[in-house]
């Protein structure tokens, strides 16, 4: 299936405030995750936002390890880059013990066994495509300056950047890759190239003139950066487009193509949430089994799941 003899190890970045997050996200894997429910589980916190000791005792006692790492408070601050930091680290280490990455989203769960986690032997970086369009560069129309700014900066031409279709709205697009599921083999060094190409371009003018014109290219930068980092460290044979049951978006059940909407939440592979669990109508929003409803309803017991 997988061809690979590399282990695998589930990572993600949490702060204090959002350790149900993180227990929803390995319970989900223990419970449900069949064949992998027994995967290693990494969790990487900012030196100064440790967990709340009481959820990490619980994560401890789901075999998860939590490594603490430094960052600059300037970058902290910006969106998302604590993020790729992290992801960094988590390559770094998986490198050390020989093991596959899987880099997921804290605000996560699993529900069937993520098989295709297991890279096969030719692939070197696991993916989703973006969910929306968004700052993405529309295919076979002129570059948007933002892109050909990225393009420029990191010495890319058009052709490198391959189509791509987002996945709720369907838009075609250049190579646009979504941060929110990365699974590597860490020898690649893709996520600290990630990193390394946010911390070195986040503050220059050429970029923060676009923040100024729309926040969305804040918050997205660090995308282009992971993108620009995917084409500099893989070639398009490497990379595999994972399947669309992976890092399905739970806010946006009622969003996606029917051709692509499961009958049930029960039936996707790896999901998603945004501020979901902080409405108050958030059952009414998907369609899911009363088991799988009561599953997040006993959770979320144990505290706010968005702070």
């Amino acid at each position: 299936m997988d061809g690979s003899k590399q282990g695998l190890v589930l990572g993600f970045n949490c702060v204090r405030g959002y350790e149900i997050q993180a227990l929803i996200l390995v319970r989900s894997l223990r419970q449900f995750g069949g064949t992998l429910s027994d995967t290693p589980v990494w969790i990487f916190t900012p030196n100064d936002q440790e967990l709340d000791e009481r959820h990490r005792n619980s994560l401890m006692n789901l075999d998860v390890r939590v490594f603490p790492f430094p960052i600059q408070l300037s970058l902290i601050k910006f969106p998302f880059a604590a993020k790729a930091v992290a992801a960094s680290m988590a390559e770094s280490q998986a490198e050390k013990e020989n093991v596959l990455l899987a880099w997921h989203d804290c605000t996560g769960f699993v529900r069937q066994a993520p098989t295709a986690f297991l890279l096969p032997r030719d692939k070197a970086f696991g993916f989703r495509p973006t969910d929306i369009a968004n700052i993405g560069a529309p295919y076979n129309e002129p570059l948007p300056p933002f892109w050909q700014s990225v393009c420029d900066h990191f010495e890319l031409t058009v052709d490198m950047l391959p189509p791509i279709k987002s996945v709720i709205d369907q838009q075609q697009l250049h190579l646009y890759v979504n941060a929110g599921l990365l699974v590597v083999r860490p020898e690649k060094g893709i996520l600290r190239a990630w990193a390394e190409n946010l911390q070195r371009t986040y503050h220059l003018p050429e970029f923060k003139r676009y923040y100024q014109q729309k926040r969305a290219y804040a918050i997205f930068m660090h995308q282009a950066a992971l993108t620009a980092a995917v084409v500099l460290k893989t070639s398009p044979d490497e990379r595999l487009i994972l399947p669309d049951r992976y890092l399905f978006s739970v806010d946006n059940f009622f969003d996606y193509p029917p051709s692509l909407r499961p009958e049930s939440l029960d039936d996707i592979v790896t999901g998603r949430f945004h501020d979901f669990f902080a409405l108050d109508n958030w059952e009414e929003l998907i369609a899911a089994s009363e088991e799988m409803t009561n599953w997040f309803k006993n959770q979320l017991r144990e505290g706010a799941y968005w702070t």
